[in-house]
């Protein structure tokens, strides 16, 4: 199982490099703004869950401060309750994006990039995603276990 230093790294440089490509793709005029950020939010979803470092801060901040906490049976409200940081994220994170669609998003692309692992890069990126989606409970898929095509079996 990955530690925590590793997925927050993992899930910032993956959430970094889609931002980068939103951003190019809107000033390029190939996408609307609003698409962009439509298909960044499964991202920011996983960042957040992550502890990815800048992603959201404040926000998770924000949803860790409760004005009054009911603990229930009887038990009288807790003003100035904190939740913990990771049940905060989780609210953050569900909040951004439904759990399902973010999980959609990371198989799609943990199974896109195994698809395209050629080069030394991609294979890193492909096991980084692995990794991710591993730690995130994201089902495998067919696509997911299948031997990756080399050079020799495509000629074969």
């Amino acid at each position: 199982m990955a530690d925590l230093a590793q997925l927050a790294a993992i899930a910032a440089d993956e959430h970094a490099r889609r931002s980068s490509a939103a951003r190019r793709k809107v000033a390029a005029g190939e996408l609307p703004e609003h698409v962009a950020n439509r298909e960044l939010m499964p991202w920011h979803a996983i960042a957040v869950l992550c502890g990815a470092p800048g992603v959201l801060a404040q926000e998770v901040t924000d949803y860790r401060r409760t004005i009054v906490h009911y603990p229930g049976n009887g038990a009288p409200a807790v003003y100035g309750h904190l939740l913990p940081e990771q049940d905060a994220r989780w609210e953050l994170a569900s909040a951004l994006c439904a759990p399902g669609s973010w999980r959609e998003a990371l198989g799609k692309a943990r199974d896109a990039a195994l698809g395209k692992a050629t080069t030394p890069e991609r294979v890193a990126r492909a096991r980084n995603l692995c990794i991710l989606a591993r730690a995130l409970d994201v089902p495998l898929t067919a696509a997911s276990c299948a031997r990756p095509v080399t050079p020799e079996r495509k000629a074969a």
